[in-house]
């Protein structure tokens, strides 16, 4: 009985370890009037860049979670803590697309 508790709160720490998938990150606050000397054009190819930059970060983010998914079942460690995490990157970008287009929202650009 000792032996299960100890394996399912292990089991447990390790899972909560993991890397968090691309939707549950969270994006960080950046403020928009960082943007809104743009044009609408320069908003436009900068809101385009960053989510190219996005679809990037994310894809190597589920890589991540797909890694420490084998590494928690291999070895009970998750891999994204040992070769670097994107979570921060993730986040960042997706604020700066919030931010972007607030921006252009505030310009009222299409």
């Amino acid at each position: 009985m000792k032996i299960t508790n100890i394996v399912l709160f292990t089991t447990a720490l390790t899972l909560a370890a993991c890397a968090k998938t691309p939707s549950n990150i969270q994006p960080l606050n950046v403020a928009s009037s960082e943007y809104t000397s743009y044009s609408c054009s320069k908003l436009m190819t900068l809101r385009y860049n960053t989510d190219v930059k996005l679809t990037a970060a994310i894809k190597k983010r589920k890589s991540a979670v797909a890694a420490d998914a084998v590494g928690v079942f291999l070895v009970l460690v998750p891999v994204s803590k040992l070769a670097g995490d994107s979570e921060g990157e993730v986040a960042q970008l997706k604020g700066e697309i919030i931010a972007i287009d607030r921006a252009r929202t505030l310009k009222s650009c299409n």
